[in-house]
């Protein structure tokens, strides 16, 4: 029986996590999103236009690195900068339509792929997954950097499948 110490549990849970994120990443070879692009659709998604400065922030990167990586995503179609309505002087960064069908694609792909690999475990097995969730998004919440999700995310639209 596994202890419910902290320290333990922490120790079992992050390389779990980290594995099983990996795991979804790599079955979607034909992407050409890499992972830092993805995370920029994503947060784009999820908050909607921001300021190049307040992306570079939640990706935690610097403003040169934010700003190549928006120019790239703006040559594929999938971002926008417009002026910011509030100070003219300022840019907003927003996804595409384009860059939503593709991170929805991206999104559908990998829990497609979850899914089926959930479906081998045991009923038992599942519950016992299903069961851990509320903790899994409680310690998320407990995190001091945590922002809620928007709602209407394509995860959330998902969900509701």
């Amino acid at each position: 029986m596994q202890s419910d110490d902290p320290a333990n549990l922490a120790e079992g849970l992050r390389p779990l996590l980290v594995r099983v994120n990996h795991m979804v990443r790599r079955r979607s070879p034909g992407w050409d999103l890499t992972a830092a692009q993805t995370s920029v659709l994503t947060t784009l998604m999820d908050r909607g236009p921001i300021r190049m400065g307040e992306l570079a922030q939640h990706e935690r990167v610097r403003m040169p690195t934010v700003t190549s990586m928006v120019t790239r995503l703006e040559r594929m179609g999938l971002a926008e900068r417009n002026p910011d309505p509030a100070d003219r002087r300022a840019v907003l960064v927003g996804i595409t339509e384009d860059g939503r069908r593709q991170i929805a694609e991206l999104v559908a792909e990998r829990n497609d792929y979850l899914a089926a690999l959930l479906g081998e475990l045991s009923a038992q097995e599942r519950a016992h997954l299903a069961a851990a969730l509320p903790a899994l998004s409680r310690l998320l919440e407990l995190d001091p950097g945590h922002e809620p999700r928007v709602p209407n995310t394509t995860d959330d639209e998902l969900a509701r499948r």
